[in-house]
């Protein structure tokens, strides 16, 4: 008898000037154990030979288009979608590295759990020549489970931040989409993907492989760090949580710790933006930031070294403004909060 064939993988990616490391990605999509997929590659307004780079790439399952300016990522990552195939859709991206297994193993789990309307997996993190220096793990309070839901998922989020879902991993069904919706960037910006995430958790029960599966490049070209960088708007992810919060009343449905580390959170972005604001000149701007009062009560949750840093850089910044010592004060803060590989070249 013959076997069931294998059901079409859309890969979904986007590029942008990323000619140095997208050969390495494109082989290692390319040269996946599961073995019927599609790749569908944006070259999103490339200015650095991405799109030649692609091109180069002789394999009949890959097709790339040109825009000629950049439409913006998950804009990019819509129109993609809109033009693939598959039953499965994964968005990955064009600076990472994926492991052989992990479109097999990602298909595998959706068609055992039928339910189940995603999945993503582990990563490593390495850096822009591929060595690898970390990865993430599956919270505690997670492990063992056969998937997530959005009741346990949300508050985890306002805790922890978005540590769970990582967004170059993600595979659906195409039947999930036609449910929730594409990414919606017009609204939430950079903050899309997580909302996205929370789209589908409210409808369905979401699935995390416990294996890193993929290889995670950071560095001074990835996307959040250009977000990032002298960023005086709040944090695009609270824009999103906020809406949720109040669309779905959880509120009264929230622990006094739930509440109390998302308000650590705020802080910790406030104080970053000060300190933003002091490097960029605008002292009225940063201390007005400054004047929410710092969570005392997320010490006794836990004391982490990002609490204690946090603290620190708030009563720095009070101290090098009052003694009006602002340019020494601005210096280090640029070098306190962009030191390091993935700043390196915009400090200098």
């Amino acid at each position: 008898m013959d076997k069931k064939p294998q059901p079409v993988v859309s890969v979904c990616i986007s590029a942008y000037n990323v000619k140095q490391v997208l050969g390495a990605a494109l082989s290692s999509v390319l040269a996946q154990t599961y073995k019927n997929i599609e790749v569908i590659l944006i070259d999103n307004g490339s200015t650095d030979g991405t799109y030649d780079v692609a091109r180069s790439v002789v394999d009949e399952r890959l097709h790339c288009i040109r825009f000629p300016s950049n439409i913006g990522g998950y804009q990019a990552m819509n129109e993609a979608i809109k033009m693939s195939q598959g039953e499965f859709v994964a968005v990955y991206h064009s600076d990472d590295i994926y492991e052989p297994t992990i479109v097999e193993k990602e298909v595998n789990y959706l068609q055992i759990h039928p339910q189940v309307g995603a999945v993503f997996c582990l990563d490593h993190f390495i850096d822009y020549e591929g060595r690898i220096f970390g990865g993430t793990s599956l919270p505690q309070e997670f492990l063992g489970r056969e998937w997530l839901v959005y009741e346990e998922v949300f508050p985890f989020l306002l805790r922890n931040k978005n540590i769970l879902f990582c967004c170059p991993t993600f595979m659906t069904r195409r039947k999930t989409l036609e449910v929730v919706g594409l990414f919606n960037p017009e609204k939430y910006g950079i903050g899309a993907d997580l909302e996205m995430w929370i789209r589908i958790l409210r409808k369905f029960p979401v699935g995390i492989l416990n294996e890193r599966l993929m290889r995670y490049r950071v560095g001074r070209n990835q996307w959040s760090n250009r977000y990032n960088y002298l960023r005086t708007e709040p944090e695009a992810s609270f824009y999103v949580l906020d809406d949720y919060l109040e669309q779905d009343q959880w509120l009264h449905k929230l622990s006094p710790t739930d509440l109390v580390e998302y308000a650590f959170h705020r802080c910790d972005d406030d104080t970053f933006r000060a300190a933003n604001w002091v490097v960029r000149g605008n002292i009225r701007n940063a201390l007005e930031l400054l004047k929410q009062p710092y969570p005392w009560r997320t010490l006794l949750t836990n004391i982490r070294r990002r609490k204690l840093r946090v603290l620190l850089l708030r009563m720095l910044i009070y101290s090098g403004l009052a003694l009006g010592a602002v340019r020494p004060l601005a210096r280090f803060l640029m070098w306190s909060e962009y030191r390091g590989p993935k700043y390196k070249t915009r400090v200098e």
